[in-house]
């Protein structure tokens, strides 16, 4: 079936290391944008009516592999594990570096404040305190946070099987938009770690809804 046409219902711009959390209706659209140059985005997903039904990373790994593109969907965890969004178009133009580093990806989680500063690097929040601090307004916590999809995010694994990460390929104007299959919760992060490349840019947030008729 054809996509049904799309109006604009509301826009946003996040800056690096800030957040936001909002509701999405079934049918309705999702577009992060990086309008300025690259941005890694960590977004999380919540059955907007039973939080604890959450985006299952390790399930839309076995599905699609480690990286996530145009016409893959998310998967929520158990018991459901059903299909709660779906990848309806993404706009980055995919170089593979050497090393096998692709875009978008559900391997790594989300940095911390912890994690930082075990790296030597002193920030006041990471992306679980700027998601804890987003769906606060949602009656969730700190622990309600979870593993991400990281939207533009270059990684891969190594030949020792770790994990690493490249400056992004993401350009000013690119986008990755998702379909909500339920009632979701939404959150996101404008990372403040050094994958988003050198220079965070920020991120731009559009939500879409069919055209009635």
């Amino acid at each position: 079936m054809a996509e049904r046409a799309l109006t604009l219902v509301s826009e946003r711009f996040l800056e690096q290391a800030t957040g936001a959390a909002f509701p999405l209706a079934g049918g309705q659209h999702v577009r992060v944008l990086t309008p300025n140059g690259p941005q890694v985005a960590d977004f999380d997903v919540f059955n907007l009516h039973n939080p604890r039904e959450t985006l299952c990373s390790s399930r839309t790994r076995a599905a699609w592999g480690a990286h996530l593109t145009t016409g893959h969907t998310l998967y929520s965890t158990p018991p459901a594990e059903r299909v709660i969004m779906t990848i309806v178009a993404d706009t980055v133009q995919q170089r593979p570096s050497a090393r096998g580093a692709r875009s978008h990806d559900v391997l790594f989680g989300r940095c911390s404040r912890q994690l930082h500063a075990e790296r030597g690097h002193i920030r006041p929040r990471g992306c679980q305190e700027i998601l804890a601090d987003a769906i606060a307004e949602f009656g969730l916590g700190p622990e309600d946070v979870h593993d991400p999809f990281n939207i533009f995010m270059k990684t891969g694994l190594d030949a020792d099987g770790r994990l690493f990460y490249e400056d992004p390929d993401a350009r000013a104007g690119d986008y990755v938009e998702l379909r909500a299959e339920i009632d979701c919760l939404v959150a996101i992060s404008a990372c403040p770690g050094r994958s988003s490349g050198p220079v965070g840019h920020g991120l731009g947030i559009q939500v879409y809804a069919a055209v009635p008729g």
